[in-house]
């Protein structure tokens, strides 16, 4: 689902203040929207799929956190070498993003199925990764910090889906609309 340059560019730019405005709070509170970098990476490997796009939204990413890394401290946790497990992160779903772009008819079963997948793949790297390489994780057992996170699992899931569900249905029904088989 390539588009032209204007287009690209559109969307490239709409997914980066999307990404940069919801990066300050994972799961969102009743002021502030959760985290849509998930979804971010997941709809550019869908309507992008070019790696430079991807290389863009990482560095927007980057850019975002080490902004607010300087105005809060609990944000410096994530500049741990641990952040390198962002890559394969998002690498995840923006390749997700890119396999559903190329499946002909994209029903809403077969799309959440495939990003909830990614979803939970990208869940297991990132936490795999800040258990390996953030140094935080003390004398917790491997076992102990799988169940420690998994809680947060669902609320991970969720903040994604908040943002794909709404996109799928806007973009079924235009496709709808006129009159092309989405």
């Amino acid at each position: 689902m390539t588009s032209k340059l204007p287009h690209r560019l559109l969307i490239l730019s709409g997914l980066a203040i999307l990404l940069t405005l919801t990066r300050t709070s994972h799961f969102g509170t009743s002021a502030i929207l959760p985290d849509a970098s998930l979804a971010v990476f997941l709809l550019g490997g869908f309507l992008l799929q070019r790696s430079c796009g991807f290389a863009v939204l990482l560095a927007a990413a980057f850019g975002a956190d080490v902004l607010s890394a300087q105005t809060a401290t609990e944000a410096g946790w994530c500049l741990t070498p641990a952040y390198v497990g962002l890559v394969p992160t998002y690498g995840v779903l923006w390749l997700a993003g890119r396999w559903l772009a190329k499946t002909r008819q994209l029903d809403f079963f077969h799309a959440a199925g495939v990003a909830s997948l990614a979803i939970a793949l990208a869940f297991v790297i990132s936490n795999a990764t800040w258990y390996a390489f953030s140094g935080t994780a003390g004398n917790l057992g491997i076992t102990d910090f799988a169940l420690a996170v998994a809680k947060y699992f669902p609320p991970y899931l969720g903040s994604a889906m908040l943002y794909l569900v709404p996109v799928y249905l806007g973009w079924k029904i235009t496709h709808i609309t006129k009159g092309q088989q989405a």
